[in-house]
């Protein structure tokens, strides 16, 4: 990887391209390889990894009612994981590829009809065509039906699709999100990107919305210094939610601003506004005497609303030589959770890795997100996240592995729901290399 970043480095100087990909900030290599395969703030070769594991889980929400005709919530249960994945990087003369992937196959030994699986992918791939011209690939694909066990610290901010912990029920629901993007660097300071996503999340449970979408977009960067950028980005959303719980469509204008501090860290900060458009059907009741003609006291409408949000965000995050740190927050549109469509989504996240006291690794993260319909007319969901895990080099190939997730979901009615659940597992990893596994 440093080899290729200083092959880059060089064929930037050559074009004045050099400051434009530099720092770790909007450049034209973000969007592709990127941070994915990353570990405690740099990049690694790739590495495979299995693990076996006991657990116990509480809290949980399947999409179904108990005997009384309450929400099912399912706690105290023990359980087995056997895991697995491989993750780093790998570079050629003009290419750089990231790749972050995990899986399970999971066994509750009270509680077998929730047995089930995960699976998480993060591809991205960087080539530079010409002096000029920089092309970025990325996929994300998944599915899950719990709050746990997958996804990255590292994960870039554009993936719209990968948000288990905003899930309201632990049902089981499958994800992909495509990229591709196309960078011109026009001179030393100067450089435009053209690209899209392509998104779809399906639901197990039918009488949840799913989803497809596209996103396209367009971002101007001008490099005021070596270490400072400012820009512009322009992003049309359309989000369709299968089988028929209504649409919406969303522009969004944003400026930014990106340094570098120093050699390790950087900072983004982001505001503009988004316009949304957001039309479907919902559920009213009907005037007593409408009802007594036609026997019901329930009927369905269309609705339509346009509504217009600011779209602020920012990042600060630092890479050192055996760590990283991140913090972000943000305020933009969401497409939900299947009982929550296209919502205003405030959020903010921290997370801190660690590989560098001997044969250990520490991880820790945690958030905090808001979902705020758009058009619906219910009241906000809104939910906590924390997590902690370790791995410890018991012996060149194999690691002691342990991790604690927490998840708090609220929604304020008249009567509340609020629900806490967490995991705690322990485990035996197999994955030979010269410095301590990591996870996290």
């Amino acid at each position: 990887m440093t080899k290729l970043l200083g092959a880059f480095a060089w064929v930037f100087a050559a074009t004045g391209m050099a400051q434009v990909g530099s720092y770790l900030g909007p450049g034209v290599m973000s969007n592709g390889s990127g941070t994915i395969g990353d570990r405690s703030g740099a990049p690694v070769d790739l590495r495979m990894f299995a693990s076996v594991s006991g657990f116990y889980d509480t809290g949980l929400v399947p999409f179904a009612l108990n005997s009384q005709g309450q929400l099912e919530n399912l706690s105290g249960l023990y359980g087995e994981q056997l895991s697995g994945g491989v993750y780093g990087t790998h570079t050629w003369h003009n290419s750089v590829l990231g790749l972050d992937f995990s899986g399970s196959l999971y066994h509750y030994d009270d509680y077998s009809q929730f047995d089930g699986s995960t699976a998480y992918l993060m591809l991205g791939y960087t080539y530079q065509k010409s002096r000029h011209i920089v092309f970025n690939l990325k996929q994300v694909a998944g599915t899950s039906s719990l709050p746990y066990g997958y996804g990255s610290a590292y994960e870039p901010s554009t993936v719209l699709t990968n948000q288990p912990t905003a899930e309201l029920f632990d049902n089981r629901f499958y994800f992909l999100q495509s990229t591709a993007e196309m960078s011109y660097v026009q001179s030393s300071r100067l450089s435009y990107t053209m690209g899209g996503d392509g998104y779809l999340v399906d639901r197990q449970a039918s009488a949840l919305a799913n989803l497809r979408g596209y996103t396209a977009r367009g971002v101007i960067r001008y490099r005021l210094s070596q270490r400072k950028t400012l820009g512009f980005q322009y992003q049309h959303y359309f989000m369709d939610f299968p089988p028929s719980f209504g649409q919406s469509t969303t522009d969004m204008g944003q400026a930014f601003f990106a340094s570098s501090v120093g050699k390790n860290w950087t900072y983004r900060l982001v505001g503009g506004a988004f316009n949304t458009e957001v039309s479907g059907v919902e559920q009213i009741s009907i005037n007593p005497v409408i009802a007594a003609l036609l026997g019901t006291s329930v009927g369905i409408r269309a609705f339509y609303r346009q509504d217009i949000y600011p779209a602020v965000e920012a990042n600060l995050s630092g890479h050192m030589k055996n760590s990283f740190i991140g913090f972000d927050a943000a305020e933009t549109i969401a497409p939900g959770n299947g009982v929550y469509l296209t919502s205003r989504q405030i959020s903010g996240t921290a997370s801190y890795s660690y590989t560098g006291i001997r044969k250990w690794n520490f991880g820790i993260s945690g958030g905090y997100y808001k979902l705020d319909a758009i058009g619906q007319g219910i009241q906000p969901y809104s939910g906590l996240t924390g997590g902690a895990g370790f791995t410890y080099g018991l012996t060149r190939a194999f690691h002691l592995v342990g991790r604690y997730d927490y998840r708090r979901q609220e929604i304020v009615l008249v009567n509340g729901f609020r629900n806490d659940s967490y995991r705690v597992s322990m485990g035996l990893a197999f994955s030979p290399g010269d410095v301590p596994l990591s996870l996290w």
